[in-house]
């Protein structure tokens, strides 16, 4: 029995790449994370790099390749023994095998791939930064934020999987001029316009008071439309685990509570409304073909 330690995906793909060139079965392996004992003993433990190499390279496809790095960051320690035991298949059984979507093992991938990218979704459309107080910054010393710097903004939030690094790219892209740090269970992510840098995950949020933050909530009141309140719809675009982070939250009961009566002053100031707006277009339309007429009986 081997016992493999694993950090990230970067470290499974080359664990897996020297395995699959020994023909390493599946069965003869036990995987863990590097802060995970070993059941096995050291002296149990192997050195798998002494076995003859059987597969000098051995060929995986991109497609696999793609679907394991997402499949990493599930929240799953059995996942880094999936993957090889899938590769593995690839390489020595069937290099087809990732088209029979009713295998277990690639089912259960296909399914783990979905959960990861439905998360990272989550992440990316449920961020809220907040603004950080210069003074404040101190509290965010691992970050190494330059000294110079006038505007911080700091998010918290609470992934399902281990998607930070996955999701980091979207985040420097969409705000690459701002100085801003997401702070995770998992790991914390900072950006100061020129480098990312990760650090250990944070215990819990810090407490910021955000003037924007109070105007953002303003806004959201008045574009709230009670018209197309979909408790549902809403409710499963938007789960209620990410309320908790969301700054018009605490809105969305009163909101929904009055939409009812919101909704019938609508209709009663709607039919007017529409007329005025009506009228008024039809007058335009009569003052630009007048401007016609003049302008041909000029010609």
């Amino acid at each position: 029995m081997f016992s493999i330690v694993v950090n990230e995906f970067a470290h499974w793909r080359e664990q897996a790449r020297e395995l699959l060139r020994r023909n390493i079965h599946p069965d003869r392996l036990s995987w863990r994370h590097n802060k995970q004992h070993s059941l096995f003993g050291e002296a149990e433990s192997q050195d798998y790099l002494s076995l003859a190499v059987q597969e000098q390279t051995p060929t995986i496809s991109r497609d696999f390749l793609h679907l394991a790095e997402k499949v990493a960051c599930y929240r799953d320690d059995d996942r880094w023994a999936l993957l090889y035991s899938v590769a593995w298949r690839l390489v020595f059984e069937d290099r087809n095998l990732l088209g029979c979507a009713i295998d277990s093992q690639v089912s259960r991938l296909l399914a783990m791939r979905k959960a990861v990218g439905r998360d990272k979704h989550k992440m990316e459309a449920f961020v809220r930064f907040r603004s950080l107080d210069v003074a404040e910054k101190d509290h965010l010393s691992s970050a190494k934020i330059p000294a110079a710097t006038t505007e911080y903004f700091v998010a918290w939030f609470e992934p399902e999987h281990l998607i930070v690094p996955l999701v980091t790219p979207f985040f420097v892209k969409r705000f690459h001029n701002m100085n801003w740090s997401i702070l995770t269970p998992d790991a914390c992510v900072h950006w100061n316009q020129e480098q990312v840098l990760f650090t250990e995950g944070a215990t819990k949020p810090m407490d910021i008071n955000d003037e924007l933050e109070e105007l953002w909530k303003e806004y959201y009141a008045n574009i709230f439309n009670p018209a197309r309140l979909k408790l549902k719809a809403m409710q499963s675009e938007m789960p209620k685990k990410y309320w908790i982070n969301l700054p018009e939250a605490p809105l969305i009961a009163e909101l929904t509570r009055t939409s009812g009566q919101r909704t019938d002053t609508m209709i009663s100031k709607g039919s007017s409304a529409r007329w005025r707006k009506t009228a008024k277009s039809r007058y335009v339309q009569a003052c630009q073909k007048k401007l016609r007429e003049r302008h041909c009986q000029g010609e």
